[in-house]
């Protein structure tokens, strides 16, 4: 999408704007999602901290301009707990997987993508050693998926996900979404930390640049209610951090570049 452009929608949690064309493949019972191996072990981490951060580091702050506020209360999350922990996100661009390396450092972190992700042909293990963890097509790889976000999350790892599920690129307000996802933080027992990337317009000597400067915000942590049942507090968490990302985006991200109309019947 470009500047000035105009998108109609019906339904803001299953319309998808990512405009890839891209032959999905089946992820099923069979993905390899945990893999063991010394030599696995070695090539993802060359490929992860040797080549693949540097590289997004560059894109996002040097290329793409971005900056991000609170970053200190992801650190300390990230030095301070004892396992894993989930970040939610909102979904706006192509760069938005390439925030939780970069913010998490020097911890991995794991992506939960779609099967797009790890359907074009020779990237498969490129994807997984950078993290990807792609989400189910068929119901019989539903154990080995929630298997492999649990050892993450044992393993220390945080884990990001966009509850949005679809990219909407350059959209400058949180849509709608279930609380399906939260059920992982629940039943993990572990925090929660939301991440809104905004639209503003660049200012003082970079004035003239008409794309949008992306600033991102991280929230305080969130944490489970335990004293609540599972799927009271999985509503609960999920209301939490929809209302801080509603609220984030609409106070900061005012440059619409894309215009998102929604379409009545």
């Amino acid at each position: 999408m470009k500047r000035g452009d105009v998108v109609y929608y019906r339904d803001e949690v299953n319309d998808d704007f990512a405009g890839n064309d891209i032959k999905t493949c089946s992820v099923t019972k069979d993905f390899p999602y945990v893999r063991k191996g010394v030599i696995w072990k070695i090539t993802e981490f060359i490929a992860y901290y040797l080549i693949a951060w540097p590289i997004v580091w560059l894109i996002l702050f040097v290329f793409s301009g971005y900056s991000v506020k609170n970053r200190r209360a992801m650190r300390k999350l990230v030095k301070e707990s004892k396992k894993g922990f989930f970040i939610y996100a909102n979904h706006t661009g192509w760069t938005d997987a390439f925030l939780a390396p970069v913010l998490t450092w020097p911890k991995k972190a794991h992506v939960l993508v779609s099967a797009d992700t790890v359907s074009i042909k020779g990237l498969r293990a490129i994807v997984q050693m950078l993290g990807a963890i792609p989400v189910p097509t068929e119901r019989d790889a539903v154990p080995p998926f929630v298997s492999a976000i649990d050892a993450r999350i044992n393993e220390g790892k945080p884990i990001m996900i966009f509850p949005e599920a679809h990219i909407w690129p350059y959209c400058t307000f949180v849509r709608n979404f279930k609380a399906g996802s939260f059920r992982y933080p629940v039943k993990d027992g572990v925090p929660v930390i939301a991440v809104c990337t905004t639209y503003t317009r660049h200012k003082g000597l970079l004035k003239f640049i008409k794309s949008p400067k992306r600033v991102v915000y991280i929230s305080e942590p969130f944490s489970p209610d335990s004293s609540l049942p599972a799927p009271e507090a999985k509503q609960k968490l999920r209301d939490e951090v929809y209302a801080w990302l509603k609220k984030t985006a609409d106070e900061h991200s005012d440059y619409e570049i894309v215009r998102y109309l929604k379409k009545e019947d």
